[in-house]
């Protein structure tokens, strides 16, 4: 069973219109896709902290957060004599996995109630959920990526938002940390598209609908959060 979860977790990115309709038949268990998911994110992070330039982090660091806030210079004081490269790595794996999971079981309950809706399936809440873990597996591929980067970086000098190489501030926008497009920029990358396109896939499989509306759904959420967050940056600046 396990070796079959594993292949399971594969086959989501290389076949996985055929890997959807087997989990809707066979009901594989997600723990699988969840714990290499989890995994990857660790050990990238661990790797990353472990060959960072840290002195050189932490200083780019404190410099964006002195542009990009209104933070004092005893505050900045007060950060730069408390952030330690433990306490960095910790601080961001906990961010990084615990919002994994608040973003899956979100997407999870939205899964729900959009597909009770349209297509009144059988679905509970708990197979959403699991469903979550089998089109979360780009971020394996993309995990290790980033922590090839950090191998071959010869100097260790890689800020965390480096670390995304297929974002599309990256690859097409190049806006620096200072403005105001950049997180936006940053948050978009092409293995999160890889995740709405498995989603839209997982979708037309289990529910039997058309590509077309399940693509909608995919990608309703991302829409109107990036949407906000560009009316807001209008807004703002």
């Amino acid at each position: 069973m396990l070796i079959k979860s594993v292949q399971m977790s594969i086959g989501v990115l290389t076949d996985p219109a055929a890997t959807f309709d087997r989990l809707k038949t066979e009901k594989h268990s997600a723990i699988v896709p969840f714990a290499l998911v989890f995994a990857s994110i660790a050990a990238m992070l661990l790797y990353y902290f472990a060959n960072v330039d840290f002195a050189w982090l932490k200083s780019s660091m404190l410099d964006q957060m002195a542009v990009a806030s209104e933070i004092g210079e005893d505050e900045l004081a007060l950060i730069d004599e408390n952030m330690t490269a433990s306490s960095a790595l910790w601080s961001t794996m906990a961010a990084a996995l615990i919002g994994t999971l608040l973003l899956n079981a979100i997407l999870a309950w939205y899964l729900n109630i959009t597909a009770k809706w349209l297509a009144k399936d059988a679905y509970g809440y708990r197979d959403w959920f699991a469903f979550s873990w089998w089109f979360s597996m780009p971020v394996v591929a993309s995990s290790m990526l980033s922590t090839l980067l950090v191998l071959f970086s010869k100097d260790g000098r890689i800020a965390l938002e480096g670390l995304s190489v297929a974002n599309l501030n990256s690859l097409v926008f190049g806006v620096d940390a200072t403005n105001a497009w950049f997180g936006l920029a940053n948050s978009l990358d092409l293995f999160y598209l890889w995740s709405l396109t498995l989603i839209a896939i997982g979708l037309k499989s289990w529910l039997g609908i058309n590509l077309k509306p399940a693509a909608m759904i995919a990608v309703a959420p991302s829409a109107v959060i990036f949407g906000g967050w560009a009316l807001m940056i209008i807004s703002f600046n």
